[in-house]
């Protein structure tokens, strides 16, 4: 299996891939392909962290990684998760999971001092998040506390912080 940033060649393949993904996912909006759109055509956009995993020349898996807006008493260099999808049949094989490490690994060796997201505590705890409110953060957004997450690699560089998720 391949994994490589996509490239504009991608684009409408990946965005049929994430819309049949979470047609089938355990939470969705069905506005993610959407989503991703919008993030692309932002400043927010990171090409290189933007993964597809590839397998017989087809889409397997999806996650992107893009700038964190966020209003902090300091300068921080964050991220934001969203989406990771994986398609149906590939799914509990670990797969996933190898798109987060994959990612966050790049993430974290060009300098980025923290990534956020909105999901599944049980699954992304694993990666080392926890909730913004125990990190001292907090979101602008309706979202329960427990879903929304934060990872950081400098201690204390999300407190005070409010995380934008949705731009």
């Amino acid at each position: 299996m391949l994994i490589r940033p996509e490239t504009p060649a991608d684009y409408a393949a990946v965005y049929a891939f994430i819309q049949k993904a979470f047609e089938t996912a355990c939470v969705s909006n069905g506005e993610e392909q959407s989503f991703v759109e919008q993030l692309r055509q932002s400043p927010r956009y990171l090409p290189d962290l933007a993964l597809l995993a590839e397998q017989n020349g087809r889409i397997a898996a999806y996650i992107m990684l893009t700038r964190l807006m966020l209003a902090s008493p300091r300068l921080v260099k964050g991220l934001l998760l969203a989406p990771l999808a994986v398609e149906e049949e590939l799914r509990r094989r670990g797969l996933g999971a190898k798109m987060v490490q994959t990612a966050l690994q790049k993430a974290k060796q060009q300098g980025y001092e923290a990534v956020c997201l909105v999901g599944d505590p049980g699954y992304y705890g694993r990666f080392g998040f926890s909730r913004l409110d125990s990190l001292s953060a907090s979101c602008n957004r309706q979202i329960p506390a427990a879903y929304a997450l934060g990872l950081e690699w400098v201690p204390g560089v999300l407190a005070g912080a409010e995380i934008n998720f949705l731009g």
